[in-house]
């Protein structure tokens, strides 16, 4: 039985090689990276660019499900982002907020504005 645990934690379930769990991370990053770049930021943030509806809903499940971001959220976020740049009330001005902040403190200046109703509202039409 330890000889079992020992080897789950040495290999996990797969029992992959150390050079097949980087390619693994390479290859899921590289999907999340995508996502968000074609998906969230072109299209539904810009509208430059249309995916077949079912690249939007894999894009908008994969982001879900390894970085929780909800498609209605990010994109009203980035939206207001663009509509009040380096003004007081950008989300996640490194002008207002401080370049380490916004650096050191993303993820939570986004899940704070993703509270605020009225951006939601306002900037998150036609998610």
């Amino acid at each position: 039985m330890f000889d079992s645990i020992l080897d789950w934690a040495a290999n996990g379930l797969a029992n992959w090689s150390w050079w097949e769990i980087v390619i693994y991370t390479l290859v899921m990053t590289h999907i999340t990276i995508a996502g968000v770049t074609i998906f969230l930021h072109r299209c539904m943030a810009h509208r430059s660019l249309d995916l077949h509806p079912i690249a939007q809903h894999f894009f908008r499940f994969w982001l879900w499900m390894t970085t929780g971001m909800v498609t209605k959220e990010w994109t009203a976020i980035h939206r207001k982002h663009h509509a009040k740049c380096e003004t007081p009330d950008d989300p996640h001005s490194p002008v207002h907020k401080g370049l380490l902040t916004v650096l050191r403190k993303g993820a939570e200046l986004y899940m704070e504005e993703a509270k605020n109703e009225e951006t939601l509202r306002i900037y998150g039409k036609n998610c």
